[in-house]
């Protein structure tokens, strides 16, 4: 008499969760209120405020902020071996005696509290000890400030230095004039000096210097889905059992949802059944034919903070007709006829409604049912795998969002710790036929590298164990050679890597205080290498621009200096392996995407743009025809210069 919707549709759902999921936990983005780095450096009135003495007010606050860092230090070192000498090294007593005095502390104790943060102890580099050390730095900047006697001359001297470095940056546009101006604000900022000036400058250095942009179509291949299933029907409406076969046809579809605060996705069910029945009741049987038309969606929001959903709503459209009506009885077939149809008539509204609140609830208790799994492993591996681990290790954005519009999921981010600036320009525009585009600024990087790698010291034997841990191949240019003993390396504690990018021309440089090989022993020095981007038969490489280039720190190859015997000898040591490490040339291979949306790629470079300002812009579309073509063409070109 009436027809129901029976259909599964499980790996679709699932498979188009996996894959959104996936994409937007890398992503976040950042609303900021900034302003221009030339206008602030032109502006009179910047580093006119006055030195004014520190309340207790202001001290106590900084006190506050030591506490707060002090806590997770603290639950670090108890669960640590060496937690207890960790304690007796850093005098936890006197530093916690600190942190509880407020507008009492002692500059001079303080002061003696960094040196032991900022030495180089090994294991000091961990995100829990350089918190301690800053929130100790300014809380000595703010003790210094309210009794030094020099602190006015002291502060004049920031303002000036300050307007001195904006005037230079604001003329250059290159990061590298604006190194001095992290560490400067930071000082003035934990001595509660000239707040405007700082908000200002900050606003003008602290752009956001990650964009991402995700195309709906790239998710969407490797996410939509066709549905052509059979399935029997056997169901009892209105007392009358209901049997036969329901096809249906649809797709699963994935729909990017404007938002501007958080990456909101709904995974939509459209859907239609066509349905042959009978039914039985007396001596009558009543063959129906019946269509179905079902529309469904799970909408899913994913933000700063938090995995979650909206519940799963469903509606659906039900007409039916009769195919015709069969009675056994040997009297009164054609009566029966037509009593049977002024009933069917009469109960088929009612009926049609049943199926149609039947297949509603239906798709919303399969949608509920199939998303709820992934959904709690999602929320619970954005808080275990995502948002603790990069807290912990210091590498969370400071401020986060996520965003749609119809087609794009957009990404800004903004990385930078109270001494270290941001993007002070707006990223270059991306390619609107990119699938994926990526705009790093380069502080983003030499942020990041400096979180992570400033102070640290890094062994052969170690990367060894990483790489084997992860069930990864070490490569050529850190594999061990039976002519060299093992290395180690411990990075400098300011810009230990750092990514300079100019005019089509990206460099890269590692900064080490000490070097071994073996037992010997070598100073600091400087590794750097510059590529230059070249675009050839459709394909991108990059090209190094000359030789690797190792000199101690501050030394001036040509300038008259003279290396020391120990420096040269380390500079041939580096030399053969950074060379393995800096390649002559790059060749940019296609994106391998992971997971669910490995259908989706190889993705192609169509896109590198270096900047003098300090910007790298990437940009990658769909796989062409003509990509292999290309390569060959490419491929054949090389050999026949060789």
């Amino acid at each position: 008499m009436a027809d129901f919707l029976n259909v599964t549709y499980p790996v679709s759902v699932r498979r188009a969760l996996s894959v959104f999921l996936c994409v937007v936990v890398s992503c976040a983005a950042v609303t900021v209120h900034a302003e221009d780095l030339r206008d602030v450096a032109a502006d009179a009135s910047i580093g006119k405020e006055s030195f004014h003495p520190v309340s207790p007010s202001d001290m106590a606050a900084a006190a506050s902020e030591l506490r707060a860092v002090l806590r997770p230090l603290d639950v670090l070192l108890s669960r640590s071996k060496s937690g207890d000498d960790w304690k007796e090294y850093l005098e936890w007593s006197t530093l916690k005696e600190q942190a509880a005095s407020g507008a009492h502390a002692d500059a001079l104790t303080l002061l003696e509290l960094y040196r032991l943060l900022d030495a180089d102890e090994p294991g000091l580099e961990m995100p829990q000890f350089t918190s301690v050390r800053r929130a100790v730095g300014a809380y000595l900047d703010a003790a210094d400030a309210s009794t030094n006697p020099k602190s006015q001359a002291i502060f004049e001297q920031r303002l000036q230095k300050m307007k001195t470095v904006l005037s230079v940056a604001a003329k250059e546009g290159t990061t590298e004039s604006l190194q001095s101006l992290g560490p400067l604000l930071a000082r003035l900022e934990g001595s509660f000096q000239a707040p405007d000036t700082v908000a200002r400058v900050r606003s003008a250095v602290s752009h956001s210097n990650l964009y991402l942009d995700v195309q709906e179509s790239l998710l969407a291949s490797a996410v939509n889905r066709v549905i052509d299933e059979h399935a029997p029907i056997n169901e009892i409406i209105l007392g009358t059992r209901v049997q036969g076969m329901g096809h249906t046809t649809g797709n699963v579809l994935l729909d990017f949802v404007p938002s501007s605060n958080a990456a909101t996705v709904d995974l939509l069910l459209n859907a239609t059944n066509y349905s042959t029945t009978s039914s039985s009741k007396g001596p009558v049987t009543v063959r129906t034919v019946g269509t179905t038309m079902l529309d469904a969606k799970k909408r899913i929001i994913v933000d700063d903070r938090k995995v979650c959903s909206l519940p799963a709503e469903a509606s659906a459209r039900v007409n039916t007709s009769t195919a015709g009506i069969g009675v056994k009885s040997k009297f009164a077939k054609n009566l029966i006829c037509k009593m049977a149809n002024k009933k069917i008539a009469k109960v088929r509204p009612q009926a049609e409604a049943i199926s149609r609140s039947r297949a509603e609830s239906k798709a919303r208790r399969q949608f509920e049912e199939q998303t709820a799994g992934e959904l709690s492993r999602a929320a619970r591996d954005y808080q275990e795998k995502f948002r603790r681990p990069l807290l912990e290790r210091g590498w969370y954005p400071e401020l986060l969002n996520l965003s749609t519009s119809d087609v794009t999921m957009s990404v800004e981010a903004r990385k930078a710790l109270p001494d270290q600036i941001a993007a002070f320009t707006a990223p270059p525009s991306c390619d609107p036929d990119n699938v994926l585009s990526a705009r790093v600024h380069e502080t983003m990087v030499n942020n990041a590298a400096e979180i992570t790698l400033a102070g640290r010291t890094i062994t052969q034997e170690f990367v060894e164990e990483q790489i084997k841990k992860n069930n990864g191949t070490l490569p050529e240019s850190l594999d061990s050679d039976p002519d060299q003993p093992p290395w180690s390396i411990t990075f400098a504690k300011r810009l230990p890597v750092q990514l300079d990018v100019d005019n089509d021309l990206i460099k890269i440089t590692v900064r080490g205080n000490r070097f071994t090989s073996g037992d010997r022993e070598f100073p600091a020095m400087d590794i750097w290498a510059a590529y230059r981007i070249e675009s050839k038969g459709g394909l991108i490489r990059l090209t190094r621009d000359g030789d690797v280039q190792i000199y101690p720190p501050g030394f001036v190859p040509g300038g008259g200096d003279k290396l020391t015997v120990s420096e040269t000898s380390l500079r041939r040591i580096l030399q053969k392996r950074f060379n393995k490490v800096f390649k002559d040339s790059i060749d940019l291979e296609p994106l391998q995407l992971p997971g669910e949306l490995e259908s989706a790629g190889p993705l192609p470079m169509e896109q590198l743009v270096a900047q003098k300002d300090g910007w790298l812009a990437a940009g990658w579309r769909k796989k062409d025809v003509q990509d292999e073509e290309k390569k060959s063409v490419l491929l054949e070109a090389d050999t026949s210069v060789a």
